[in-house]
């Protein structure tokens, strides 16, 4: 038995060392490469564009696609001809423990497992990565033969964005070399970054107009402005909905534009690019507009040749990957850019502020809306015909975002990745160069954390422009916020929408009184662990409570304040009897919630009784909010007798009641002890403020308009 485990590990070895002798000799001789990266066309078309240079360079390189199946690759990659193999992998589903994660790791495995077959096979040079969790796999597979000393291939990952990606992050410290497209993210890639720029299809390039129109498969009239509107290669759902919308305004303008539309190719079961889009139109319009919309408007699933797509048009809307940002850069073309809003580190965004601030791009930023019962995120058509019917109609300002935009592209991106490939130095990319300090924006909870402290600490004069300093960052921080509302999980519902309080987003407020009064039931195993609703307690509680940030009270408003007193989640009353308080002025008089309130004082949850309590001290009117003070003076809860005589002390101080014998009496009856073991009450503090104040006051010897406080025995009257 020892002798077969010998013998058969022997073998193994020598069956391995004769394909790492394979590859070398392989590797040495004839030039393979692997590329990988995907889920979308960001990261397919940089792949395709540096295997264009390498090919150019040497003519006979056989290339293969590592991809994942049912994304853009399986689409992009197979039209241009390049062998394509599918691996198993899925995005990272986060640190929470979960079964997703369990099942991330099971997919990871079987495609690191698939990728070691692969790269042992096809006997590679180079990797070449261009992020997306498509290419994990086969990254992780090469770096363990590299460690193993079984492979001689190098890895080269390209990132796109400003901020690197999460594969990027982590994988890129170990990869031979990190090739950049902006210079800040030398910041994170000190040893092995380079900054190339970002590598453009060569189909994508300079040419004349009349070319570009004769490749097209569809006619555009002579003398109109060409739009054109795309998502990227999966569409997105905001820009296809905004322009169906925005078709309403532009239709009577027709005989001067035409629209080129992009939908995508995303068809999955939460939204099909092109289903949805077909069906707004058929809704929005009717069949003789239809026949009107036909004459300037033209949409397609996806333009497998955008580079004339581009070249016809006089103003893009897109996104803000960088991807589109550099294509656009290369034909030097103004742009309308929609950031995608709470992607890892806002990279979108920070893309899109950077062309801004080039002076080649101007900015709508997406918002979130409630329609049919549902939070979407939206822009609205009539902003988006606004700013395009704007722009168009300003020829100086076009012509000055074109030769701005041709200046925001780093050149010749594709020779400075094949110097590193082949490292014969041809162009010096700066690889021992300075990395530029990065400043990206705040995060949600760091932003959460900083406004936070600045509106405890000032609640009166709070101002969020003073903390964030930067008013284009404020409406992107609201929009980001509302952007969260849309999302899936509780918690980043919850963190949105305290941001939207923070932030002072008013418009958001008829969204947030949507969702505190959304009944929708949470799926059974939430129930199982004690949810309610979809919006669970703790989100309609911090909705209340930024309502009271916002400060903004009217009818609708008070409305559902008042329905939130008899929330089935006890903190939800609570925090709306202290919304009562807060907007005390305005409700003073209210005999509604003067009756709501005194319901609360019997809730049984003593912590909705003591802010009912100290509200009736801020809205009581009458004897009637002396009453319900003082019965609570023998209540089994401290808390709630110490909020009680606060109640007093409010009603006192507004002289609704005045200094008297009487209500020194009544207020020395409450009981100041309690069973619980404490070195210290506030109560008693409480009841010997309240009395130095009598005393006060009835020094003063003041005349008050209604001193209503009831003697004992009319006291014990009115209550029997």
């Amino acid at each position: 038995m020892i002798l077969f485990i010998v013998l058969f590990a022997v073998f193994l070895l020598v069956l391995i060392g004769l394909v790492s002798w394979r590859w070398r000799r392989i590797a040495s001789r004839e030039p393979r490469v692997i590329l990988t990266g995907g889920g979308t066309g960001g990261h397919v078309n940089p792949a395709l564009a540096i295997a264009e240079g390498i090919k150019h360079r040497q003519p006979h390189t056989r290339f293969l696609y590592v991809g994942v199946r049912g994304k853009a690759e399986a689409v992009i990659v197979r039209r241009v001809g390049y062998p394509l193999v599918f691996v198993s992998s899925e995005g990272f589903p986060g640190l929470k423990p979960s079964f997703r994660t369990l099942r991330f790791l099971c997919r990871l495995s079987l495609g690191v497992a698939q990728s070691f077959f692969i790269l042992f096979r096809f006997a590679p040079r180079w990797v070449i990565a261009t992020g997306g969790y498509v290419s994990a796999p086969i990254i992780i597979a090469t770096l363990i033969l590299q460690a193993l000393r079984l492979s001689p291939t190098k890895v080269f990952l390209h990132e796109q964005n400003s901020i690197p990606g999460q594969l990027n992050a982590f994988l890129g410290r170990w990869v031979d070399r990190v090739l950049l497209t902006f210079p800040q993210t030398l910041s994170f890639f000190k040893k092995n970054g380079v900054v190339v720029g970002y590598p453009v299809r060569g189909s994508i390039g300079i040419q004349s107009r009349e070319e570009a129109l004769a490749n097209l498969s569809f006619k555009i009239p002579p003398g109109r402005q060409v739009i054109f509107a795309f998502g990227g290669s999966q569409g997105a759902r905001t820009i296809n909905r905004a322009l169906v919308e925005a078709l309403r305004y532009l239709l009577p303008h027709r005989e001067h534009l035409f629209i080129i539309h992009g939908m995508g190719l995303n068809k999955s079961a939460e939204y099909d690019a092109v289903a949805d889009t077909n069906a707004r139109l058929e809704a929005m319009f009717q069949p003789e507009e239809i026949a009107q919309l036909n004459d300037f408007y033209y949409r397609q699933d996806y333009f497998h040749n955008i580079g004339d797509v581009y070249s016809v048009s006089d103003l893009i809307v897109c996104r803000s990957g960088a991807g589109s940002l550099n294509e656009i850069s290369r034909l030097g073309k103004p742009a309308i850019l929609i950031p995608k809003a709470n992607l890892p580190g806002d990279h979108q965004v920070m893309n899109a502020r950077a062309m801004k601030h080039a002076g080649a791009a101007e900015i709508l930023f997406e918002d979130t809306i409630v329609e049919d019962g549902e939070v979407l995120e939206k822009l609205e058509g009539e902003l988006l015909a606004e700013r395009i019917l704007r722009l168009l109609n300003n020829q100086e300002r076009l012509a000055e975002m074109e030769s701005l935009s041709r200046q925001f592209l780093r050149r010749n991106a594709v020779e400075r990745i094949l110097s590193e490939l082949y490292q014969d130095k041809s162009y010096n990319n700066g690889t021992e160069g300075r990395s530029i300090p990065f400043q990206p924006l705040l995060t949600n909870n760091r932003l959460l954390q900083i406004l936070n402290r600045a509106q405890q600490s000032n609640p009166k004069e709070y101002n969020p422009l003073d903390v964030v300093g930067d008013e284009d960052d404020l409406i992107y921080y609201r929009h980001r916020a509302a952007g969260l509302l849309s999302h899936k999980p509780w918690q980043d519902r919850n963190l949105g929408v305290k941001l939207i309080g923070l932030t002072l987003y008013l418009e958001k407020i008829p969204t947030l009184l949507h969702m505190l009064s959304d009944r929708t039931p949470a799926a059974r195993i939430k129930r199982w662990f004690g949810g309610d609703f979809r919006q669970v307690g703790f989100i309609r509680r911090n909705i209340v409570h930024s309502l009271q940030v916002l400060n903004r009270m009217d009818p609708l408003v008070e409305e559902h304040l008042l329905k939130a007193l008899e929330d089935p989640y006890f903190e939800v009353r609570s925090q709306a009897c202290m919304a009562a308080a807060h907007f005390g002025p305005r409700l003073v008089g209210k005999e509604g919630w003067l009756q709501a309130l005194m319901k609360c004082l019997n809730d049984p949850c003593f912590e909705v009784s003591v802010e009912a309590a100290k509200a009736i001290g801020e809205i009581g009117m009458d004897d009637r909010a002396v009453q319900v003070l003082i019965q609570l003076k023998e209540s089994h809860y401290w808390q709630v007798r110490d909020a009680a005589l606060k109640g007093l002390k409010r009603l006192l101080e507004r002289r609704v009641i005045g200094p008297s014998p009487e209500l020194l009496f009544q207020i020395s009856s409450f009981i100041l002890t309690a069973t619980d073991f404490r070195p210290y009450f506030s109560i008693k503090e409480t009841y010997q403020t309240l009395k130095k104040l009598c005393r006060e006051r009835e020094a003063e010897d003041l005349l008050y308009e209604t001193p209503v406080l009831l003697p004992e025995q009319a006291l014990r009257k009115r209550s029997s």
